[in-house]
């Protein structure tokens, strides 16, 4: 993508900040995984200089991922080796600098999501056999086990008080919503359908998800209590996915295939609104808002 497109992109999410969502400004930010120039690279967009910057890797393996820590300061990403495999968690600064390895061995860990309070971060993990939620202090102590089934357990999610979890679990033969405490107690499921990809929105009151029970995969959104379902997207063949909510709530960032392939777009909460905000021949997922 040219320069020129990402200042495009760039402007019309800042237009659509200040006309739209109101609280949003100059100082909006989006992390999010790309293949363009390569191996999937860590990419971060926005800021007042309006520029797209790489965090630079190391070695031939693959960065993905990003969830930012409570004061933007750092990210947290999966990073596998050079043969695209072995995934471990990472904390990188916000530049890129002062890489460290959270996890290590030889087991798949992936999807983290860093908790509002910044004491922990929450990962899934197969170390045990199968994937279940796991969680770590962002300097490496402290692991804990939070979910023990025979299922796969995934794709942590934290309330904006940190002390609940949304997680998808395949409990029951297909992916669902579900919720628990932050020490892995009080598991619910949240629910009845196909369900992934859980989001919890800035207020605590509502939870964004991607749902595929249709055919394809779109995006909705249910009360933190498990009722009140919306749906934001619908799009026969097309995959809408990766929902991420804004810090002040006033808009949705994901990732959809809807031109070809897949780039980040952004939505008000109630699914209107729709604009892309990144485009090109890549694989552009998985976006996090800075705090």
């Amino acid at each position: 993508m040219t320069v020129c497109a990402i200042m495009t992109g760039l402007s019309a999410l800042l237009v659509l900040a200040g006309s739209v969502a109101g609280a949003a400004s100059q100082r909006t930010v989006i992390a999010y995984g790309s293949e363009r120039g390569g191996p999937v690279r860590v990419h971060v967009l926005g800021g007042a200089s309006g520029t797209r910057r790489v965090l630079q890797s190391r070695g031939l393996g693959m960065d993905v991922e990003p969830t930012w820590s409570p004061d933007g300061t750092h990210l947290a990403i999966a990073t596998s080796d050079a043969s695209g495999q072995d995934f471990d968690i990472a904390v990188v600064a916000a530049n890129g600098s002062s890489r460290k390895r959270i996890t290590e061995g030889a087991s798949w860990d992936e999807e983290p999501a860093w908790s509002p309070d910044g004491k922990w971060i929450a990962f899934a993990s197969d170390r045990d056999g199968d994937f279940e939620i796991y969680a770590v202090h962002p300097d490496g102590t402290g692991l804990r086990q939070l979910t023990s089934n025979h299922c796969e357990d995934t794709e942590p999610s934290w309330s904006p008080d940190s002390s609940q979890i949304a997680f998808t679990s395949r409990r029951g033969g297909v992916p669902r919503v579900w919720k628990m405490n932050a020490v892995g107690t009080g598991e619910r499921k949240l629910s009845k359908n196909f369900a992934s990809s859980p989001a919890w929105s800035p207020d605590g009151k509502t939870i964004a998800y991607v749902s595929g029970a249709d055919g394809d995969s779109d995006i909705f959104t249910v009360g933190a209590s498990g009722r009140g379902v919306t749906r934001l997207t619908e799009n026969d063949g097309i995959t809408d996915q990766g929902p991420a909510w804004s810090p002040d709530g006033s808009m949705l960032a994901f990732s959809s295939d809807r031109d070809g392939d897949f780039d980040i777009f952004l939505m008000q909460p109630d699914g209107g609104a729709v604009h892309v905000l990144t485009g090109g021949v890549w694989t552009d997922e998985s976006p996090a808002w800075r705090p």
